[in-house]
């Protein structure tokens, strides 16, 4: 897996590396400073499974530009937001705008790295569940998106939604309840079959499954299919 930490202070991505390391030692990190320099990494292109950024980055760029400049890649990342704002507005944009999660600065220990932990096996979250609940009072809007996604419950853990996979993770799943082989589905979603077996190992994780025919239960067992 390689990622891709976009955020202006050296501090936090030092401290967020080496939570990501601590959790797997295998994944590649790279890091921005800038909205820019990020998207000139993509543009160029770098290929990253998943982007964490800061909404708070000076730069030409504004971080509504980059998010939906990352999703319209065509292998896009998933974008993680992380801010030291909270507000409900921001968390709505962030999410409408192809964010697969939101997660707040002010984490720490065993929630901030269950939060981690989810998004890094293609989970959705937007944690604490305070965060949640202020999303869903904000807007109508905001309650429907707010319901697709996991949440830190009293005990401290994340609590999973069945139906939270990633719009990748769907195609894929559906795809292989078709019967379709890694290499017919790398050229039916245009990807390397590398890829597919990412996000197909992704997905297990996800379910919990061991095998194909394993997903396929567990999907059908929790109405995804």
């Amino acid at each position: 897996m390689r990622l891709l930490i976009v955020d202006d202070h050296e501090l936090f991505r030092n401290g967020l590396r080496f939570q990501i390391s601590a959790i797997d030692p295998t994944i590649e990190i790279v890091e921005a400073s800038t909205f820019s320099r990020a998207l000139r990494m993509v543009e160029g292109g770098s290929e990253f499974d998943v982007v964490f950024l800061d909404i708070m980055i000076p730069d030409s760029v504004d971080w509504k530009e980059a998010l939906v400049t990352l999703r319209s890649q065509d292998n896009p990342p998933d974008a993680v937001v992380m801010s030291g704002r909270e507000e409900p507005r921001i968390i709505s944009s962030a999410i409408e705008l192809g964010a697969v999660a939101f997660i707040p600065k002010s984490l720490e220990g065993d929630v901030l790295e269950s939060a981690l932990r989810l998004v890094l096996v293609g989970g959705f979250t937007i944690a604490p569940r305070s965060l949640q609940r202020s999303l869903a009072a904000a807007t109508q809007e905001g309650a429907r998106v707010a319901r697709r996604f996991e949440y830190e419950d009293g005990d401290g853990d994340v609590e999973e939604d069945p139906f939270s996979l990633t719009p990748r993770q769907r195609e894929v799943l559906e795809h292989i309840n078709s019967g379709l082989s890694n290499r017919r589905i790398a050229e039916e979603m245009n990807l390397s079959e590398a890829t597919i077996k990412m996000h197909i190992g992704r997905l297990f994780k996800v379910l919990g499954a061991q095998s194909r025919t394993d997903a396929l239960a567990l999907a059908r067992r929790k109405r995804i299919l």
